[in-house]
């Protein structure tokens, strides 16, 4: 794969078998180089923690729209090339979008801690545990989660590629 030409905005799925003898259960891989590729290494120093803040302003900024229902500012924040995971769902822009004008996607509470930044050159991870409740299509969600979200520096600005959430067990 390290010889594969730069790919702007591209999907590769994969289907395996990942239990032996398993017909119906499948994992989904996805490839995503827009722009570019990262580095293994970590970046520190002055340039990382002014890249941390500014990843931590839009991850701000896109809290206070969701909560105040401002939708404009979603496509600005979301990448075109968008993977949303969270509730079983694989979702896009378009459909994350759709999702919170139409109100099957609304917060009652949005409560993140432990959030943590990695920068990596043009790349940042932002990790986190959250305790926000939220209604998704008419069920209430309300149990502790684990979050990543990718973000990635294209045309000045940072815009989420990837969201991904992680259910854990009611305490």
């Amino acid at each position: 794969m390290d010889d594969d030409p730069p790919v702007v905005g591209t999907l590769r799925s994969y289907e395996r078998s990942v239990v032996p003898d398993a017909t119906d259960y499948r994992c989904s891989f996805f490839d995503t180089r827009l722009g570019g590729t990262v580095k293994g290494q970590e970046t520190t120093g002055p340039e990382a923690d002014e890249a941390k803040a500014e990843v931590l302003k839009v991850e701000d900024e896109f809290s206070k729209a969701i909560m105040a229902g401002n939708w404009d500012v979603l496509p600005q924040v979301f990448a075109d090339g968008m993977s949303w995971i969270a509730r079983g769902d694989l979702l896009g822009k378009a459909q994350v979008v759709a999702d919170y004008r139409s109100g099957n996607l609304h917060f009652r509470q949005l409560t993140h801690d432990s959030v943590e930044v990695h920068i990596f050159e043009n790349t940042a991870v932002v990790t986190g545990h959250s305790t926000s409740i939220l209604d998704y299509k008419g069920k209430l969600y309300n149990a502790p989660r684990l979050f990543t979200s990718v973000y990635v520096k294209m045309g000045g600005r940072w815009q989420l590629v990837a969201h991904h959430v992680t259910e854990l067990p009611k305490q």
